[in-house]
């Protein structure tokens, strides 16, 4: 199966699993007919706007980092796929990156201070930069499932929200 093919299979199975016929899906996002939708099902490339309807259609935000990671050819090779996971396993990835991550303060303090990486310095330098993609990784997982559970009801996103503001509030 081709990449399109794929693509094409995973936008019909997220529909399907949404419990939604092409003509309810249609009716539930704006400008996209449910030919427009077969089109996409059968092969045609979606647009970035297809894609965000049928992500709040289908209930499922996140289908916009598969587009990118899948679809786009800028973000094939500069967006990292994201895996949408369980909370516990989310906290659990985010602790082991953190606890990793903490012995190499003092190395990233002496590589930055002289605002260049050395020779010697890269393998380090190479070795902190994935840790921090590893964190960057799990806050965005994060954040997919706090999308997913407010979709789902399953967490008041008036609440969240209020929460985040607060804090951002108090720096």
């Amino acid at each position: 199966m081709d990449k399109n093919e794929a693509n094409s299979k995973h936008y019909r199975e997220l529909r399907e699993k949404a419990k939604l016929t092409r003509e309810k899906a249609s009716y539930l996002m704006d400008g996209l007919s449910a030919s427009r939708i077969e089109k996409i099902e059968n092969g045609q490339e979606p647009t970035p706007y297809d894609i965000v309807q049928m992500a709040v259609a289908y209930k499922s935000p996140d289908l916009c980092n598969y587009y990118c990671t899948h679809g786009c050819k800028i973000g094939e090779t500069s967006v990292p796929e994201i895996e949408v996971s369980q909370l516990p396993n989310i906290v659990l990835q985010t602790i082991e990156s953190l606890n990793d991550i903490y012995p190499l303060i003092q190395r990233m303090i002496s590589i930055a201070k002289d605002g260049k990486v050395s020779e010697d310095e890269i393998e380090d330098f190479a070795r902190i930069s994935t840790k921090l993609e590893e964190i960057s990784l799990a806050s965005d997982a994060l954040n997919l499932w706090v999308e997913k559970t407010i979709i789902d009801n399953e967490l008041d996103a008036i609440l969240y929200r209020q929460a985040k503001e607060k804090i951002k509030g108090g720096r």
